[in-house]
């Protein structure tokens, strides 16, 4: 599938699929604001001749450095602006230890 093809099915034929393309699936002024940034500067990606095959092909999660949903930056720079990431990796050693204790 050409990668032009595979990001369109991804964002506005999915919010289509889904009934929802009046309010997200493009970025259109009056719909949801979530947006990613992937930084394409990395040796998995390199050299660009097409960005967007460079995205959907090559770019992976460790590229993506900001991310907005409905216009709140959750993800600046690689970092999470809203969550404590102390305390959901403490959380999760909590629930991994209790259900190894129940096996």
């Amino acid at each position: 599938m050409p990668a032009f093809e595979t990001l369109k099915a991804a964002t506005l034929n999915g919010a289509m699929a889904l009934g929802i393309d009046d309010r997200t699936g493009s970025i259109e002024s009056g719909k949801a604001a979530d947006l990613v940034a992937v930084n394409l500067d990395h040796l998995a990606t390199g050299p660009i001749y097409d960005p967007v095959s460079q995205l959907v092909y090559s770019a992976g999660r460790d590229q993506v450095s900001d991310v907005w949903i409905n216009g709140r930056q959750l993800l600046k720079d690689g970092r999470h602006t809203t969550l404590d990431v102390a305390a959901v990796k403490h959380q999760a050693a909590y629930w991994s230890a209790k259900i190894a204790a129940a096996d």
